[in-house]
């Protein structure tokens, strides 16, 4: 296979939006996450992937198919996941002008929406895949 049939770093960076300071200008950052995050989040998609039954096939992180959204969606979740743990750890309410509040728990709560709905979709998706392989390693091809 070529190699631009393979999820790349970039690939998720334009998934997100995670391009450049433009993409990100309310967040006062030029990268949201850095290579080296979103490699890691490559990891535990493909062990996501992997832990999902039935067990008929398995993926690796420097492998990850872009034939389809599987595991774009993966990945963002993870990615989320990983920043929802960052905020959640800095997020301490502090008083201002006589009103309490937390800058973290409104990202967290929209990391967490994001979370789950990347998370249906790489599930329904992989689990429709996983069983679509099962059916054709137990059949194969009919007609």
């Amino acid at each position: 296979m070529a190699s631009n049939t393979y999820v790349t770093v970039d690939d998720i960076r334009l998934y997100i939006l995670d391009r450049s300071i433009e993409d990100n200008a309310d967040w006062d950052k030029d990268l949201s996450f850095s290579d080296e995050e979103i490699m890691a989040a490559m990891e535990r998609a493909a062990r996501e992937y992997n832990s999902l039954p039935p067990y008929t096939s398995s993926a690796r992180a420097d492998c990850l198919p872009k034939d389809t959204n599987i595991f774009y969606d993966a990945i963002v979740q993870q990615l989320y996941i990983a920043e929802i743990n960052r905020l959640s750890r800095n997020d301490i309410d502090f008083d201002a002008g006589g009103v309490t509040t937390s800058i973290e728990a409104k990202r967290i709560d929209h990391l967490r929406r994001l979370t789950a709905e990347h998370g249906e979709r790489f599930r329904e998706a992989a689990r429709a895949l996983k069983l679509h392989q099962n059916w054709m390693d137990g059949f194969g091809k009919i007609g």
